[in-house]
């Protein structure tokens, strides 16, 4: 399943944060309930609501920053072996 969370990327560039975060957590409550068992904040822009959306859902969240970063990191120390 996929969701759009409209209007919180025009919330964030607008100052609101708060918003911004409802309007992602609004998303995955509805991912929630069609019986998704994790939540993927696809977009860089979305990471700053992982934990609103966990907290709203009571699922994992995981971000393209945080999996960018452990590839990263993966990458940095496979070289430094």
């Amino acid at each position: 399943h996929a969701a759009l969370a409209e209007g919180a990327l025009a919330a964030l560039d607008a100052g609101d944060t708060a918003g911004h975060d409802h309007l992602a957590a609004e998303a995955a409550r509805g991912l929630a309930a069609r019986g998704c068992r994790v939540i993927a904040l696809a977009q860089f822009s979305l990471a700053r609501a992982r934990d609103v959306v966990a907290a709203a859902t009571g699922l994992p969240v995981l971000t393209t920053v945080d999996s960018a970063v452990r590839r990263l990191r993966e990458r940095v120390l496979a070289l430094s072996t």
